[in-house]
């Protein structure tokens, strides 16, 4: 006998309502709600043509607002917006950026060129004068080619070379007159005049890469911002106005995908933003962080308060780091301005004597040759470029970092760094201290008197608070009520607890100033500071009770930046008001060997003023206000996540708290000293004993001119060369 056949209950066809059923049902059809079971062929087509008939009718449900997209909706335009070009800027077009893909000058290399293929072959007064004009053509065409640099370097710097040359095409021509055979004087002014044109174009192409890096980081700026709108009304607007119309003070509004125009700090709001041109991972920056114009917002959207606007924003300051004049230029800068006038009144003044009694040549001719030679040359334009284009070029790549000089005053002292202070907590460290360890001393009763601490320490904003916070949170203990918390800085805090008994919580020092006796504890401080963690004794009733051990973490990289240092040959000295045995373990894991340990605030800025007083150039790391006192005793503060803040306006500001930038800070500005005073330098002594062999007659007008451009081919290349050190030893991140 053959068992029964299964069974399930009948569906109804969907298309006709026939029952169906459905193991045996001749069509089936599947959709996202699940199998339809079907009862002839005809019906699976009219149930599909139903279903296909639904889903075009079927209203797709809008995508939620976003944020930024209510913001921008509730933006309205100003009703008159510049156009965005530099006419609408209020601010004065830098003399550096007026230089653009510069053409080889070809018309004055052509003319002077040719004037040395006729001096070659004259031999009367004719054809030497027709070279001699050649000349003087072409050194009008240098002057035209290099016109731009005229605002910038000077007249006589400007005039010196080309006049050069023509002196001596006169010269040569006066030569050839008295003598057919003296056609070499003239040749050498051709060869001048060639000489003058290279100059200008190797200027003009030295400054071409500086250029383009200060107008790369320009160009990221936008030129309109949002803010609040001026009228009243029971809905938020926000009008669109140009950046020129924007103050300081004043709240921009700022959303995703969208560049801060300003530097300022966050008001509200919390968002992942790039927080420099250069940035290649979002960070996240919620109110009180600072924020530097060109940082973009990648997701959210921030009100920011505008702490510095127009010319005075990090990125437009670039281009006055080329200055040499004004307290805020480089001592090399203004060293090169000295060169500069100086030699350019030991040039007339030579070019002078050469003419008139030293030169062994006589006559007009020899004075005009000794005269010119002296002018050729003149180093004038190679110690000015040299002083100006590597501080223009390391402040340009140390901004696409996020690193801010506050000028090039500050970054000619970076380079002269040769310690550096580093503070541990936040700096060297994460900053997040954890509770690793609770020691009771005696019968304490430990979640009663934890209670008790983290009452204490919800009214204290201190990195090893946040950890006992931190702590009692994760295991479940309410804080307790306590009354008259009083801090001592660099040592703890102190309160009162009901029934009127004192609590204290903090170091060694703090218990035994309020009378309490630390010995009973002391073996387990110890053994958590030889780990390298901080002891924090807390004690009640004028007893020590019990002691918490925390461990902050070495920062990644923090070893990285210290050897940076080492490698520049700057001494390293960490600070911190732990105890010295907690700091000793921090600097063994990096190598250093200086420490000051124990020390409250005050006693950290003695610390470091005494460096300073030894005759040391100092630089301290760290943040502000957390470590006010060591900053601003030293002579060049780091103040980390500080840029567009201003913490960080006088000395150096970085976008991040990544103590590897405080270190790559130093390497630019030492890089950048080291290659502005190596070129000046070679500009004043070569140059300067190449005009006393021109004046006494030792080297002649091709001579002098060819050692001049030699000269002028390293020094004026200086920037572009630190550009490219840059690039390659200072990774972007």
């Amino acid at each position: 006998m053959h068992p029964a056949r299964p069974q399930v209950p009948s569906r109804p066809c969907p298309a006709c309502a026939k029952p169906v059923d459905p193991l045996r049902a001749p069509e089936v059809v599947v959709v996202p709600a699940g199998p339809r079971y079907l009862c002839s062929e005809g019906c699976r087509q009219r149930y599909l043509e139903t279903v296909r008939t639904q889903e075009s009718r079927r209203q797709v449900q809008p995508a939620p607002v976003t944020v930024p997209q209510r913001v921008r909706d509730a933006t309205r335009p100003s009703m008159i917006l510049p156009a965005a070009d530099a006419s609408t800027s209020t601010m004065r077009r830098p003399a550096l950026l007026d230089v653009g893909e510069t053409p080889v000058p070809w018309p004055a290399l052509v003319a002077a060129l040719s004037a040395f293929a006729l001096a070659l072959v004259a031999r009367t007064p004719l054809v030497g004068g027709v070279a001699a004009v050649l000349v003087a053509t072409s050194a009008a065409l240098t002057l035209q080619h290099h016109a731009s640099a005229r605002s910038t370097i000077g007249w006589l710097t400007w005039l010196a070379g080309p006049v050069g040359a023509t002196l001596t095409a006169a010269g040569g021509w006066l030569a050839l007159r008295e003598d057919s055979t003296h056609w070499w004087t003239l040749a050498a002014s051709g060869l001048a005049a060639a000489a003058m044109a290279l100059r200008a174009l190797l200027d003009a192409r030295g400054r071409e890469p500086v250029a383009d890096a200060v107008r790369a980081l320009l160009a990221q700026l936008p030129t309109r911002a949002r803010i609040p709108a001026r009228d009243d009304g029971e809905t938020t607007r926000y009008e669109e106005v140009h950046l020129s119309e924007v103050r300081a003070g004043e709240v921009v509004l700022v959303v995703e995908g969208e560049t801060l125009g300003v530097d300022g700090v966050v008001q509200a709001g919390e968002a992942d933003a790039l927080l420099h041109p250069g940035a290649q991972t979002p960070e996240h920056r919620r109110p009180g962080d600072s924020l530097l114009a060109g940082a973009k917002v990648t997701r959210g959207a921030l009100r920011v308060r505008a702490t510095r606007v127009g010319a005075e924003r990090a990125l437009q300051r670039i281009p006055r780091f080329g200055l040499v004049a004004g307290r805020r230029a480089a001592r090399t800068a203004r060293v090169a301005d000295r060169i500069q006038t100086i030699g350019g009144a030991v040039a007339v003044a030579g070019a002078l004597a050469g003419a008139l009694l030293l030169t062994g040549n006589p006559g007009l001719a020899g004075a005009l040759t000794a005269g010119g030679a002296v002018l050729l040359a003149a180093p004038l334009l190679a110690a000015r470029r040299a002083a100006e284009s590597p501080f223009v070029a390391a402040a340009a790549s140390a901004a696409s970092r996020g690193i801010v000089f506050s000028d090039a005053r500050t970054l000619d002292a970076a380079g002269r760094v040769s310690t550096a202070a580093l503070c541990t907590t936040g700096t060297v460290t994460v900053g997040h201290p954890e509770v690793v360890e609770v020691t009771p001393i005696g019968d304490a009763d430990v979640d009663a008197l934890l209670g008790m601490v983290a009452g204490t320490c919800a009214k204290v904003e201190v990195p090893e608070a946040r950890g006992i916070r931190r702590y009692t949170r994760a295991h479940m203990i309410e804080p307790r009520l306590v009354r008259r918390v009083v801090r001592h800085p660099g040592r703890g805090v102190t309160a009162f607890v009901p029934g009127s008994e004192g609590l204290v919580v903090g170091n060694r020092q703090l218990l035994l100033d309020e009378g309490i006796s630390v010995a009973v504890a002391d073996a387990a401080a110890m053994r958590a500071e030889e780990r390298g963690e901080t002891a924090v004794f807390v004690g009640l009733g004028g007893r020590v009770r019990a002691v918490l051990a925390l461990r902050d973490e070495v920062r990644p990289g923090a070893r990285a930046a210290v050897q940076r240092m080492f490698d520049q040959q700057i001494e390293v000295v960490l600070v911190s008001g732990d105890h010295r045995a907690t700091v000793e373990a921090l600097a063994s894991t990096l190598d250093v060997q200086n420490v000051k340990a124990e020390l409250v605030p005050d006693e950290q800025r003695d610390a470091v003023r005494a460096l300073t007083g030894a005759g040391e150039d100092v630089a301290a790391v760290g943040f502000a206000p957390q470590d006010a006192e060591v900053l601003g005793a030293a002579g060049v503060p780091i103040v980390l996540a500080a840029a567009g803040g201003a913490q960080g306006e006088r000395g150096i500001a970085l976008a991040t708290d990544d103590v590897r930038d405080a270190a790559a800070a130093l390497w630019i500005a030492r890089a950048a000293r080291t290659e502005a005073w190596r070129g000046v330098l070679l500009a004043t002594g070569a140059g300067s004993l190449l005009m006393a062999a021109a004046a006494l007659g030792w080297a002649g007008p091709a001579v002098a001119a060819l050692g001049a451009l030699a000269i002028d081919a390293h020094t004026l290349l200086g920037g572009p060369r630190l550009l490219h050190r840059v690039a390659l030893r200072i990774p972007l991140r």
